[in-house]
């Protein structure tokens, strides 16, 4: 008997081989989409205990840089102010005032839609010195005139995610001072439903595909995802309308249970170097096109990415030699003399354990790089980041480990050169140096 002869001849309800593939692939498509609306819901809904909850339209000003406390949005960085806030254009034009900022204070306003597209950067590069105001704005709503530059949105929910540039503690006051001077105007909007209706009952695979049908509502599916809906309305899912996951017969929860774990093991895997190799990175993080895998494993392991033009994103889940950083190891990274990372504005290594979040540390750093005080380098120019869970003799160039399991490192590069973003520029390897006894 054939292969395919004894697929034909399985007992299996068809309805679960379609559900399984068609749910699969619009899980893969969704994923993004998901992490925003429960995001958001985390900020916005009555309910929420997080301490960034606010109103539509309106942002949050974090009072201090992200430490191990924070864990409201994967893999943020430690060197910032964050300005957050939920933008909802369902009732009009927003507008957004951006103040005079020193120039030796980096800044940037990101701008993303419901599916993580970076659609808009308001930064040093893009605005005045002086200022500006913009007004955003879906297509065809109408911008008054001389309200400010109007930036048309692609969705009617906006992720806005302000970042300002703290120097250290001396300068936190300073910080906020710049931080809040910025302004978001817009009217009261109770946000999309598919927020207001964020389903979570214990029950990850249905809950997320009830996410998945509810975000379809207020974000219908592209061309990309037409086919899948298509293929999910023969077995019960109805284009258009309100679905209710629970409910669907046995045979298609089953097929979008298995579904759902096949994206997850696909988006885990992926977010990882298939080489095992100590850095990888994209330039096409924020502008996906298409790319549906890599915006799902951006979504997973750093939602709310910049475009590339304004930040490079490197993460390294392994050392030199193939292994899987881990809090047993020593590890040191060895910027020789005048190859340092290649910016503009300024970079930093961060460290997350693997649920994606800072570590707690004896020293509270987070973050190491070229704004670190006291940095020691070595007698040629060389920079030795030393990368383990006991501190050195010197912890000058400590970034430390958690004292065990798996952790991976970022680096941020902001405002890149174009010789990292032409290929002209080598990451030094995550070198292992020397394991502690388990």
């Amino acid at each position: 008997m054939s292969e395919i002869e004894t697929l034909a001849d399985s007992n299996e309800d068809p309805r679960t081989k379609l559900a399984r593939m068609a749910g699969s692939m619009l899980a893969l498509s969704r994923y993004p989409v998901v992490e925003v609306v429960r995001t958001c819901a985390l900020h916005t809904l009555p309910h929420s205990k997080s301490p960034m909850r606010i109103a539509f339209n309106q942002f949050h000003l974090s009072k201090r840089p992200f430490t191990h406390k924070d864990r409201d949005v994967v893999t943020p960085a430690n060197d910032f102010l964050y300005l957050n806030g939920w933008i909802d254009l369902s009732n009009g034009p927003v507008l957004l005032e951006i103040p005079a900022i020193e120039s030796d204070r980096y800044f940037v306003i990101e701008l993303l839609d419901a599916f993580t597209n970076n659609f808009v950067n308001l930064s040093a590069r893009t605005v005045d010195p002086a200022g500006g105001r913009f007004v955003l704005h879906r297509p065809g709503q109408i911008v008054p005139e001389g309200a400010g530059a109007p930036i048309e949105c692609p969705t009617h929910l906006v992720w806005f995610i302000g970042r300002v540039l703290v120097r250290g503690d001396e300068d936190l006051e300073a910080a906020r001072g710049a931080a809040s001077a910025f302004r978001l105007n817009g009217e009261h909007c109770a946000g999309p439903a598919c927020v207001r209706d964020w389903c979570d009952t214990g029950d990850p695979a249905l809950d997320f595909f009830q996410n998945v049908f509810n975000s379809l509502l207020d974000f219908p599916a592209g061309s990309d995802e037409a086919p899948l809906v298509e293929m999910l309305a023969r077995v019960g899912v109805r284009r258009n309308e309100s679905v209710d996951a629970a409910a669907l017969p046995e045979a298609v929860r089953q097929g979008l249970r298995l579904g759902y774990a096949d994206t997850q093991y696909l988006i885990t895997a992926f977010t990882e170097s298939r080489t095992r190799r100590p850095w990888i990175y994209s330039l096409a993080l924020g502008r996906y096109g298409h790319g549906h895998l890599q915006r799902a494993c951006t979504a997973m392991k750093g939602l709310g990415a910049l475009a590339a033009e304004e930040a490079v994103y490197a993460v390294a889940d392994f050392d030199d030699a193939g292994n899987h950083l881990d809090g047993h190891g020593q590890y040191e990274i060895y910027f020789a003399s005048g190859q340092l990372p290649p910016v503009d504005a300024m970079w930093s290594i961060s460290l997350y354990g693997a649920d994606r979040f800072f570590i707690d540390n004896p020293i509270r750093r987070y973050a190491i790089g070229d704004r670190t005080p006291d940095l020691r380098f070595d007698a040629d120019g060389g920079l030795r980041i030393q990368i383990q869970h006991d501190a050195p003799a010197s912890t000058s160039n400590w970034l430390p480990a958690p004292a065990e399991g798996h952790f991976y490192l970022i680096i941020r590069l902001y405002h890149p050169q174009k010789s990292f973003l032409e290929g002209r520029y080598a990451m030094p390897p995550v070198c292992s140096v020397a394991r502690r006894e388990a």
